[in-house]
């Protein structure tokens, strides 16, 4: 019967079939999880203020007037353009990153079947488009699903610029400058790819012993120097931590690997051992932007959260599935079966968890590793809208500063916060970090709420036990609907209502 339809319709047609039915699956998986419009989480809340503050006052900013510079500029240009299409919205700011996720699998496939082959892409195509963690980031209003897509073309770029033994510079390498440089204004970040870029002019030079153009070197250090002291909006506190900060913390990278990613460890090994026989500079390219992305991410950003590495992500699929297919062309050379059994080993995968075969409302980011509070902060907003409506001299106390002014625009907060003090050049609130400034707070206020959150936090222990033993309850909001097993919770409290 197969080979009835092979004849009929070509092998290369129904492969390609394949492929476009689950990329078309993958998309529909993607829509799915953006299509309830769940609230956001904190750092989303940050981009959709910043977006919708592009389409207020033609840049993005917050009402008190403040702007990130270049940070990020292109993930609130993007956002705020499907906003500005589609209305204000979780749907619609979410929206560009599904499309970029899609266009991520699209961009895998192609490009793994160009460097390496066809079993090999098939493998990439299905890790891509059905990963847990792709399908997590691929539906959350953050860069980091770009920052995947643009480290793929200009590892891509960069590979092709190497297989070019003539020519220092040719058109791939314009193009991974240009990638690396528009990555970097999706998140600072994205700066790592010129450094990869970087690496890769340098072995050229040598490899065509044209050593005067490794004076490039300072112009890209130059260029990544300008970059980083605008994202960090010249605090030069900020900057100088920062680049001699360095983290020997890497417990919770190493249970990120070991306890949910070790068969992706041992797979992307087997493929880089086998990739190194046949294709060494590839193999060393893939290798080592991996290494150096993770090393960044776990010494140099921040050890405690793993979406600084999702950028190697995509590199690691590939060898991967170069690991894979390597070994099972040893079991057969049959090409149905061969297959065949690339299906069965990820369907025991799917069993794990790692890989989702029917689409979700929500696809949550702490799957692996708990980092990031998720609750449902548009119901409990709704609530609190309701609580103090027609109320007069009403005053918030939260623990974050972007909740309030992104589901309560223009409504008087303050913030408690022990480390900081002064007036938050952000949204323009006070900080408070002692049981005495809430008590002056509420005693200058007529009426007011407390959001109290069940878990360590900016605000004291000491003030949330003062709190529920003094104020009114009001209600507590717990889960984000569809992520129950994601337990975050937080409570309302009241006076002068």
């Amino acid at each position: 019967m197969m080979e009835k339809i092979k004849d009929l319709v070509g092998k290369k047609n129904i492969l390609n079939i394949i492929v476009i039915a689950l990329v078309t699956i993958s998309f529909v998986f993607k829509i799915t999880g953006i299509s309830k419009n769940l609230s956001y989480w904190n750092d989303e809340s940050h981009v959709a203020l910043l977006s919708r503050g592009l389409l207020e006052y033609g840049v993005p900013q917050t009402a008190n007037g403040y702007s990130t510079g270049p940070y990020q500029i292109l993930q609130y240009v993007v956002t705020a353009f499907s906003m500005s299409i589609f209305g204000i919205t979780e749907w619609t700011a979410r929206l560009p990153s599904v499309v970029a996720s899609t266009a991520l699998v699209i961009f895998g496939v192609l490009l793994s079947k160009k460097m390496i082959g066809e079993k090999v892409s098939f493998v990439v195509l299905i890790l891509l488009a059905f990963s847990q963690i792709q399908l997590a980031w691929g539906t959350q209003l953050r860069p980091y699903v770009w920052l995947e897509l643009f480290t793929l073309l200009v590892v891509y770029f960069e590979y092709e610029y190497l297989n070019n033994h003539n020519k220092i510079f040719d058109r791939n390498l314009g193009f991974a400058v240009t990638l690396s440089l528009i990555a970097a204004l999706f998140h600072g970040t994205g700066l790592l790819n010129l450094v990869i870029v970087l690496v890769g002019i340098i072995c050229k030079a040598i490899e065509l012993k044209k050593y005067s153009f490794l004076f490039a070197i300072p112009l890209f250090l130059v260029v990544i120097g300008l970059l980083f002291y605008t994202s960090f909006s010249g605090n030069m506190d900020a900057i100088w931590s920062t680049l001699f900060k360095v983290y020997f913390s890497p417990l919770h990278y190493r249970i990120f690997l070991t306890h949910n990613y070790l068969w992706l460890l041992i797979g992307s090994f087997i493929g880089f051992v086998t990739l190194f026989k046949s294709n060494r500079e590839l193999a060393l390219l893939l290798g080592g932007s991996i290494v150096f992305i993770f090393a960044i991410a776990i010494f140099k950003i921040n050890p405690n959260y793993i979406r600084y590495s999702l950028p190697a992500f995509p590199l690691m699929y590939i060898l991967f599935a170069n690991g894979m297919v390597s070994v099972l062309e040893k079991i057969t050379k049959k090409e149905f079966l061969s297959y065949l059994l690339i299906i069965l080993v990820l369907a025991l995968l799917s069993r794990t968890g790692k890989i989702i075969i029917w689409p979700k409302y929500y696809y949550s980011i702490n799957s692996d590793m708990t980092e990031n509070p998720i609750v449902d902060y548009k119901q409990a907003f709704e609530n609190i809208k309701h609580l103090i409506k027609d109320k007069q001299d009403t005053l918030i106390i939260d623990a974050w500063n972007d909740r309030v002014p992104w589901y309560l625009p223009n409504q008087e907060f303050v913030v408690t916060n022990n480390s900081v003090k002064g007036i938050d050049p952000v949204f323009g609130e006070k900080f408070i970090g002692s049981i005495d400034e809430v008590k002056n707070e509420i005693a200058s206020h007529k009426t007011g709420v407390v959001i109290v959150e069940d878990w360590q936090s900016f605000m004291s222990e000491e003030i949330k036990e003062y709190v529920r033993k003094n104020l009114k309850y009001e209600f507590t909001v717990q889960d984000l609907p569809y992520n129950e097993n994601d337990h975050w919770g937080i409570s309302v409290y009241s006076w002068g209502i």
